[in-house]
């Protein structure tokens, strides 16, 4: 049996989906007007142990994606909120899908794995297959795209 098209399969390295769950955190909670955000805050978010999250933090702000001050917390840099914003954008994007074109319950674990291998053109088609929803199932607002700009 032949698949065409499908005859290579894709996978990002976990560190990649690692980096981008701890964005997509920071930017969460810089939304909510929290900053720098403090490192207990991301730790609770990402359940995970606050040294662990220093030890990430501080490998994050070698690469540019943020900037860490000791005993303050972070602040995301413009490559960092970049990501984190589009992650977001992406799992809630995901999320509409599932409630409101396939009648599902939202499944986290399926809305999360996908949200890391959705590319900008992707996102904006399901945007506009979705008519630009402004709001995710649970209200939370979803960012904006190229494609909503576009639109109006």
């Amino acid at each position: 049996m032949e698949f065409s098209g499908c005859n290579v399969l894709y996978t990002e390295p976990v560190g990649s989906e690692h980096t981008e769950e701890y964005l997509e955190a920071v930017w969460m909670l810089e939304d909510t007007g929290e900053s720098p955000v403090k490192i207990s805050t991301i730790s609770q978010k990402l359940n995970i142990a606050p040294p662990s999250a220093v030890q990430m933090l501080k490998r994050l702000e070698t690469e540019g994606y943020l900037k860490y001050k000791s005993r303050e917390g972070v602040t995301l840099t413009s490559k960092g909120s970049r990501i984190g914003r589009h992650m977001v954008r992406n799992g809630l994007l995901i999320e509409k899908l599932m409630v409101d074109s396939l009648g599902i319950e939202i499944d986290p674990k399926v809305a999360c794995g996908i949200e890391h291998h959705m590319t900008k053109e992707f996102a904006d088609a399901l945007c506009t297959l979705l008519k630009h929803p402004r709001r995710c199932p649970h209200g939370n607002q979803i960012p904006k795209g190229r494609c909503c700009t576009k639109s109006g």
